[in-house]
């Protein structure tokens, strides 16, 4: 199996993991957001600006919010993980989860602002769950995606 293809289902796998875990509301993690941290970290040349901009499209599509919201959201924090990834690496997990953790922040902070901004009342405060939770669960992400990454000799 090549490595885009890998990559590839990883990605569509948490767009479903996304709409599946709809029933927990703002306790539900941001799978989608986070296995692009990942692949940033760990194959930095896979997804370039374009490409998260178009998966910004489909989480737009899929969790029903304004189309272009995700998309810039993720433009902009995967351009600030992409000049970090080298640090990020070193990083232990725990530390990437506290990073994690706040570019979580970083991105509810500017969901809600934009909402507020286009008056469209989507979002609420309580979606700050979802920083928490997206923390907690980086591990599973981190280690599960590292699998991957080895079995199929990623690099």
């Amino acid at each position: 199996m090549n490595s885009p293809l890998v990559i590839i289902l990883s990605t569509f796998l948490s767009v479903i993991l996304t709409i599946s875990t709809f029933p927990l509301g703002y306790f539900s993690p941001d799978w989608i957001f986070l296995v692009i941290i990942y692949w940033i970290i760990a194959v930095p040349s896979m997804y370039n600006l374009f490409v998260i901009w178009l998966i910004g499209i489909i989480t737009d599509v899929a969790v029903g919010s304004t189309l272009g919201m995700n998309a810039l959201i993720y433009v902009f924090l995967s351009f600030i993980i992409k000049k970090l990834h080298k640090s990020l690496r070193y990083f232990t997990v725990i530390q990437q989860s506290i990073i994690v953790l706040f570019l979580m922040v970083l991105k509810i902070t500017f969901l809600l602002w934009i909402d507020v901004m286009l008056s469209a009342g989507i979002y609420s405060t309580s979606m700050y769950w979802t920083t928490l939770s997206s923390a907690l669960i980086w591990p599973v992400i981190f280690f599960s995606l590292r699998y991957l990454r080895r079995k199929y000799n990623i690099a």
